[in-house]
């Protein structure tokens, strides 16, 4: 028999290195210990969340730990400075602003429950009728229905700033940006307008995927003064080394990663921390049920072919409906995998040829690099990686293309 056949010993490795506590790239960062490079970002939180009047917005792509920022920011400020509540609600596309205040209005005591009741009463007496000949009274019975509509107006931001300005509690709203109503996100803006206004022990953090604040808020201008923005952008690459190597340290027993493992690790996080998460876990599982104490290469490689398969199908998906559409897959595979190697977002077609030449040593003709690219960001194609954003430049559709295609086809510069 196999040693190890169904891979137990190797769990209960991992599972005594807590490896999993420190590297969460499917969960957010609960614990401020583990959440590194994002200490000035913290410290805006801190101060912004004890001002009075003040609330936070936070946004940023998909993926760079505005959660993790969020929640473990606020685990820090209840355990060393407030002792009030916490409360987290993560919205989804049927969610309204009257549903995303139910458990915070329940907790002040108010039963949101019945917003409306029917009474309905039975009454029995003699109907008169009229006939030429004979009277007679005859039993009838009829019902009324009375309709009884408490106090409750859960749709107006200012009666549910009234109800909750004295509950002293943090509020954290995630994925905002899922809400399918700008009306409910202006109301969600006049809420914390209101609470502001009444100077309210109950603050509210905003947490959604946004290009700029406004699409979070409904345009609210003048919501300006008492929400404060934070803008998570990409980490810098100095802050995705300490997320390796300091999570590296707090596992048991540490894992030392070569510094080639360190700076692939950094190139393909491209500033996502979700994905430095998700490369340290498979690197480190691999490792500690090797008994190995240093990350090789060979350890990285077999880490990515893990990763590569357990990645969003989403992507997946597309790529592999772009790559059979194409009479060549190996030359847009390389192409793509050239894109993401290139520094800024938004890249032209003579800075990808460039790019092309250095990772390949091989030149592409200017007109057939062209095509290609109309190809990988044809409007009509609903699946296109790219977009075309001026003329002769283009950016990946979605900015985490990028990495996942480093994890996907960076063995094509080792062939």
């Amino acid at each position: 028999m196999r040693d190890d056949l169904f891979g137990l010993e190797s769990e209960l490795k991992i599972r005594k290195s807590k490896v999993r506590e420190v590297f969460t790239p499917h969960t957010p960062v609960n614990e401020i210990e583990h959440l590194f490079g994002r200490e000035q970002d913290i410290k805006r939180m801190i101060s912004f969340i004890n001002i009075p009047g003040q609330h936070i917005l936070i946004y940023g792509d998909r993926g760079v730990g505005k959660t993790s920022l969020a929640k473990a920011t606020c685990s820090l400020i209840l355990d060393k400075i407030s002792r009030g509540s916490f409360l987290t609600r993560s919205c989804d596309s049927g969610d309204t602003f009257s549903s995303l205040f139910i458990e915070p209005l329940s907790n002040v005591g108010i039963d949101i429950s019945i917003n409306q009741q029917t009474k309905s009463v039975k009454q029995i007496g003699k109907a008169g009728i009229s006939i030429p000949v004979v009277s007679a009274g005859i039993e009838s019975e009829r019902q009324t229905d009375t309709v009884h509509k408490n106090s409750l107006q859960l749709d107006s931001p200012s009666w549910v700033a009234q109800q909750l300005k004295n509950y002293d509690c943090i509020y954290l709203i995630d994925e905002v940006d899922t809400l399918t109503s700008e009306t409910d996100k202006h109301k969600l803006s006049e809420l914390i307008k209101a609470l502001s206004d009444a100077n309210s022990k109950f603050k509210i953090i905003i947490v959604g995927i946004a290009k700029t604040a406004s699409e979070l808020t409904a345009g609210h201008k003048s919501i300006q003064r008492c929400l404060k923005e934070i803008h998570l952008d990409r980490m810098p690459n100095e802050d995705i080394r300490k997320i390796i190597l300091n999570g590296m340290n707090n596992i048991k027993p540490k894992k030392i990663p070569k510094d080639e493992v360190v700076e692939s690790i950094v190139d393909i996080s491209s500033g996502f921390p979700h994905y430095t998460h998700l490369i340290c876990l498979s690197c480190a599982e691999i490792a500690i049920s090797k008994d190995l104490s240093h990350i090789e290469p060979t350890i990285l490689h077999e880490a990515l072919t893990e990763v590569a398969m357990d990645l969003e199908s989403t992507f997946s998906e597309n790529l592999s409906t772009i790559l059979r559409s194409t009479n060549n897959p190996q030359e847009y595979k390389l192409i793509l995998l050239a894109a993401s190697h290139c520094q800024k977002r938004d890249f032209r077609s003579a800075e990808l040829a460039d790019k092309i030449f250095q990772l390949y040593g091989t030149s592409i003709n200017s007109s057939t690099l062209n095509s290609r690219l109309t190809k990988l960001s044809n409007t009509i194609n609903s699946d296109n990686i790219l977009s075309k954003t001026a003329r002769a430049c283009y950016s990946f559709k979605d900015p985490r293309m990028p990495s996942f295609v480093k994890i996907k086809f960076n063995h094509l510069l080792d062939d």
